[in-house]
């Protein structure tokens, strides 16, 4: 049937009113060498046997690295997080680390520690006295942790190597391997001084350091010695190649000087969590499934809990390669405490929930549910279509404008200035032409406006009243956008459901327009999946 009023001729009418126009975890990368927190080993055994820690001299400096093991911490983590892959909270696990200084401060990996209850630590393999750390910073673009023992008496400490990592040079692995107190040290050599750490499945590592010395999980932010006792890195995760070979990695000194210098004043280059990147090409979620959240953190002032999925940054969608790569740029872009738009997933609910991180102007960062409105207009969509849609994403000619919608509506229109001149668009449907002439077409139409002024005169211009029955104007709001939607039904008595939607972000910075038509109840949902996923990238 013919539309009296167009889709499309609406939206320009109104526009031109206005003066201005089950998932699994994926990573190729090489697996961490903690005794992880989402995972304690199984042998690790419940209680360490208790063993006396060498003596040295306090207060000072470790010489040789024959000499290390007073210098070298246990780090048990108990409680608080979530494995990605089985679900359910989990007890612990257990990794390593070395004294920075007499007074108890210690570098370890990000994901020993982060998110977990309860931190206790050996110092040098004793275990007949621990000690409660807390974290001072931390970054899981890093993989890096500070941590306090709170120890007033004097301890000693390990001196960073001051020469460059260099092929061939002899090292030595200090730790505490697979959850026992035993302390450990293995040797071998710097195979590759400049290895690739990025396309890790939990951080994203400018400058790495590989090794052959043997390391196994517990491993984990442990140090990497030269002869004399200097620290040359710091282990972080192991692989074994084709041929059964065994290579080690870890984050090499002067980048770790680096963070460090952050991580004395705080968190750096992170939101808090420990996670793993997850991408299910078939089930269409990718993101940063999150097992862990730091106490007072960005992700904990916005409600993320372990088990949510991190679909989106700054609009930017997460893990598409099945790493933390995207994350941590989009982190070392935005800077440390800039305000950024978060988008998660929560999968034990199926809610997709928005906010907006590190927002001086509110005190309440929660992230709230985007509104679903296949749950309010359901009961009244018919059934049909053959599945469940499966989503692609659709980008403007002028990259400015992106949404995700059904892979069947691959009829689209992205030039712009179909609206007004230079105004970004996307038209997308089965068919575009059916979409513009007909009331049983569903698809939908997407596009911004620089003002921010009276949403709801700029709504009720999408005006539909004449050929369908008029559902009435509420007031929206998703965490990052408030503004006002239409519902109209029936239109030209076709049984269809037409939804619109004028909303501005927090900043007000543009208005984004959207306009869906919807025949069926998949329909309903490819309008859930449409209003969580729209976003603006301005200049």
């Amino acid at each position: 049937m013919t539309a009296t009023i167009p889709l499309l001729a609406l939206l320009a009418t109104a526009c031109s009113s206005d003066p201005s126009p089950g998932v699994d975890p994926v990573s190729d990368a090489p697996t961490s060498d903690a005794a992880p927190v989402t995972a304690a080993p199984a042998d690790a055994p419940d209680q360490a046997p208790v063993t006396a820690a060498p003596v040295a001299a306090p207060g000072s400096s470790i010489a040789a690295f024959s000499d290390a093991q007073p210098a070298i911490i246990q780090i048990e983590a108990m409680g608080g997080t979530r494995d990605p892959e089985l679900g359910g909270m989990v007890t612990g696990g257990r990794g390593s680390g070395f004294l920075l200084s007499a007074d108890g401060l210690a570098l370890t990996n990000n994901h020993v520690v982060t998110g977990a209850a309860t931190l206790k630590v050996y110092v040098g393999g004793d275990t007949t006295k621990s000690y409660n750390a807390r974290v001072i910073g931390a970054s899981e673009c890093n993989d890096l942790a500070l941590i306090d023992i709170s120890e007033d008496a004097p301890l000693p400490y390990l001196d960073w190597a001051t020469e460059p990592a260099t092929v061939g040079q002899e090292i030595y692995v200090a730790g505490f391997p697979l959850g026992d107190p035993e302390y450990t040290l293995t040797r071998g050599i710097i195979s590759k001084a400049q290895a690739d750490g990025e396309g890790l499945s939990w951080a994203s590592i400018d400058r790495t350091i590989e090794h052959d010395a043997q390391a196994h999980p517990g491993n984990s932010g442990g140090p990497l010695l030269n002869p004399q006792g200097q620290v040359m890195g710091i282990h972080y995760s192991g692989a074994a190649t084709e041929h059964q070979t065994r290579l080690g990695y870890a984050i090499d000194h002067q980048l770790a000087q680096i963070v460090l210098g952050h991580l004395q004043q705080g968190d750096y280059e992170s939101l808090g969590i420990a996670a793993t990147p997850v991408f299910d090409e078939g089930l269409g979620i990718s993101g940063i499934w999150v097992n862990g959240v730091k106490p007072g953190s960005p992700a904990a002032k916005a409600k993320v809990v372990p088990g949510d999925i991190i679909t989106a940054l700054n609009g930017l969608p997460m893990a598409m390669d099945g790493d933390m790569d995207d994350y941590c740029d989009v982190l070392r872009t935005a800077g440390d405490n800039a305000p950024m738009a978060i988008e998660v997933l929560r999968w034990d609910t199926q809610e997709v929930l928005r906010g907006e991180l590190n927002n001086p102007n509110e005190q309440d960062q929660a992230m709230v549910p985007v509104m679903s409105f296949a749950q309010e207009i359901g009961d009244d969509m018919s059934d049909g279509g053959e599945d469940e849609y499966t989503y692609e994403q659709v980008v403007d000619d002028t990259n400015s404008i992106l949404i995700e919608v059904p892979t069947e509506w691959s009829d689209h229109l992205t030039t712009p200035g179909v609206i007004s001149p230079g105004q970004p668009f996307i038209q997308a449907a089965a068919s575009i032409e059916g979409l513009d002439t007909t009331w049983t077409e569903p698809g939908l139409i997407y596009t911004v406006v620089e003002t921010t002024e009276d949403l709801e005169g700029l709504i009720d211009g999408l005006d539909f009243a004449a050929d369908c029955e008029d559902d009435g104007l509420q007031e929206y709001t998703d965490g990052l956008y408030t503004g006002f939607y239409h519902r109209y039904s029936n239109c030209g008595g076709s049984g269809n459901q037409v939804m619109a939607l004028a909303a501005t972000p927090n900043d007000q910075s543009f208005t984004a327009l959207l306009l869906v038509q919807m025949m069926y109840d998949r329909d309903a949902l490819a309008l859930d999946h449409a209003f969580a996923t729209f976003n603006y990238y301005a200049d």
